[in-house]
């Protein structure tokens, strides 16, 4: 944010300079003035300054020389042109060049502290744009290792089914080079006994608690390298979770974003678990009937 604005004011005619440098005064700027277009070129390599008000007239460089040069060593000073016989092709030439404004000599006060200040406001608005934009690069780097670095795999599909997005989890749990997705139908990494189950569900158009949550499908993993068109016997179990996205103007329905966590482990711990119920059953069924058969057999 511009604390006090440098202004840089540079004119072959030292009562302009002073002059400009008297009426700007009134406010609380830091003004340096120079008649010479080189040492206009030596403050600017030193010095940063907000605002330059340039005579397009200098005798030494031009004024619009100079301002090619100023451009090449700083893209932060607006550049104000002034003259005093101001023509079309001059102002051209001044906007070309990435001029902010122009100025026609003689000019009012308060039309020179306008013009100033309005460059001075867009200065402020081209600061605060580049802060929003440092935020939003920065909270869309956090979204992006949060979402690439989930164990879990993050899609989005359009509203036919198609993927718009997956997350680095594909790779890691299906063999799949997300690119390879993109595209792609969902169907392509269901398992087949899982299709008619997950018709209504992976591209989910509910919203809200009525949206798909806990659902147990199964995918497919690729077998040659990251293709979408070979796959494995083997597969992975998931537990879905995905709701619809709608546009809020239409309450049109646009696609489904949804998360597929790997349940692989808890599956086979989950058969092991049954199986050992079973084999207790069976234990418990067998000593039953062995106790039943001695009794038998004393009686």
């Amino acid at each position: 944010m511009i604390t006090t604005p440098k202004i840089l004011i540079v004119d072959d005619d030292p009562r302009m300079c002073e002059s400009m440098k008297s009426l700007l005064s009134i406010e609380d700027y830091d003004i340096t003035t120079t008649c010479s277009g080189k040492e206009a070129l030596s403050l600017i390599s030193e010095n940063e300054y907000d605002v330059a008000l340039m005579d397009i007239i200098l005798p030494d460089i031009g004024g619009l020389k100079l301002m090619e040069q100023l451009n090449k060593r700083t893209h932060n000073t607006l550049v104000i042109n002034i003259t005093g016989s101001a023509n079309l092709d001059s102002a051209i030439g001044a906007l070309r060049r990435g001029a902010y404004d122009y100025l026609r000599k003689p000019f009012e006060h308060d039309e020179l502290l306008k013009t100033v200040q309005n460059a001075l406001n867009q200065k402020i608005l081209e600061l605060e744009k580049k802060a929003v934009k440092g935020q939003l690069d920065q909270a869309e780097l956090r979204y992006f290792y949060l979402v690439h670095n989930s164990p879990d795999i993050i899609y989005i599909l359009d509203n036919n089914g198609i993927f718009t997005f997956i997350s680095d989890a594909a790779q890691r749990l299906l063999k799949l080079n997300n690119e390879a997705l993109i595209g792609k139908h969902y169907s392509t990494i269901l398992h087949e006994k899982d299709q008619e189950k997950a018709q209504w569900h992976f591209n989910e158009r509910r919203t809200g608690s009525r949206a798909t949550s806990g659902i147990e499908l199964r995918l497919k993993i690729a077998k040659n390298g990251g293709s979408a068109t070979v796959f494995d016997e083997r597969c992975i179990h998931i537990e879905l979770k995905a709701t619809g996205m709608y546009d809020k103007t239409f309450q049109k329905h646009i696609g489904t974003h949804g998360v597929a966590r790997d349940i692989s482990d808890r599956k086979i711990l989950q058969d092991q678990f049954h199986q050992s119920q079973k084999m207790e059953a069976v234990g418990t069924l067998a000593g039953g009937i062995a106790h039943d058969f001695n009794n038998l057999t004393i009686s």
